[in-house]
């Protein structure tokens, strides 16, 4: 069986234990716990920086969670990090994200979220053993976010979370559910579609919070496409997927057509590789939206 060593450090004794416990329940992971990021580092240089996931708080005392970020991220091969944080609007989140940690976990922690988490990033650790994430993390401004990465699903999946780093929003559970579906969805035709399943065209995902509405950008390096001529699937789904298999398609596109309705405004460029689309707060204009 192949095995995987994760370091947890965590100021909070109580939850070192806690963590480590559900991890060692797994016989593939070899657990190990430090109490701070100075006694992490001291630990990881011991044993040559031969490890495979370290799992961090962020506020620490001596060595925070991005300072050990920081350290690790200087060695090669690179170690998989993730971040605990209890601030969603932390900073310090987004410049571990821009170092290159994988992704955070928000406290109070939820167990199998944390454990699909540790999964996912350990996954993707030996799938690309020894390169680069090429994930980069933009914040320039208070309330906007950009990452720009290649062309591969994960990544839409990374960006859907990070939607909800820079601090809390009036937003109600269905416009959350809303938005993380037509993230999905037209990041999967940037992918797919736009950029061909090339894994070295990269993808460009914003996002940017406002007083009364939430506003995102999914840019991808394809051709793109006549918006005009997409066809409505919705008028005639029999006539759609036919043509779509005479096409050689995949039985779809209804992304596009089912974003549309989801979100508030849509707008593609004359290119049709930007999409840009908009989500009104409905709890921020008191405008019930039908």
């Amino acid at each position: 069986m192949e095995k995987y060593r994760i370091l947890v450090v965590d100021d909070e004794p109580q939850i070192r234990k806690i963590l480590t416990t559900v991890l060692k329940k797994n016989e593939a992971y070899e657990v190990f716990d430090a109490e701070d990021g100075d006694q992490a580092l001291e630990f990881l240089k011991e044993r040559n920086f031969d490890w495979d996931l370290v799992v961090t708080d962020m506020q620490m005392p001596r060595m925070n969670g991005f300072e050990l970020i920081t350290e690790l991220n200087k060695q090669t091969p690179k170690i998989a990090t993730l971040v605990l944080t209890a601030h969603k609007s932390d900073e310090n989140v987004v410049k571990c994200l821009e170092q290159g940690a994988f992704d955070y976990i928000e406290k109070p922690i939820a167990v199998k979220e944390f454990l699909k988490t540790v999964h996912i990033a350990l996954e993707r650790y030996k799938r690309f053993a020894g390169q680069d994430d090429d994930l980069t993390v933009k914040q320039e401004i208070p309330g906007w976010i950009e990452i720009t990465a290649p062309s591969d699903f994960e990544y839409v999946e990374r960006f859907r979370k990070f939607t909800s780093i820079l601090g809390d929003t009036p937003l109600t559970e269905d416009e959350k559910n809303d938005i993380r579906v037509a993230i999905d969805e037209l990041g999967q035709n940037a992918i797919e579609w736009g950029n061909r399943k090339e894994r070295e065209k990269r993808i460009h995902l914003s996002y940017c919070l406002f007083e009364d509405r939430i506003v995102f950008k999914v840019e991808d390096e394809g051709e793109g496409f006549d918006v005009e001529k997409l066809r409505d699937p919705s008028k005639d789904p029999f006539a759609h997927i036919a043509a779509r298999m005479q096409e050689g398609k995949r039985a779809g596109g209804y992304g596009v057509h089912m974003t549309k309705k989801l979100m508030d405004d849509i707008v593609y460029n004359e290119k049709g590789n930007v999409v840009i689309f908009t989500k009104l707060f409905e709890k921020a204009t008191g405008i019930t939206k039908k």
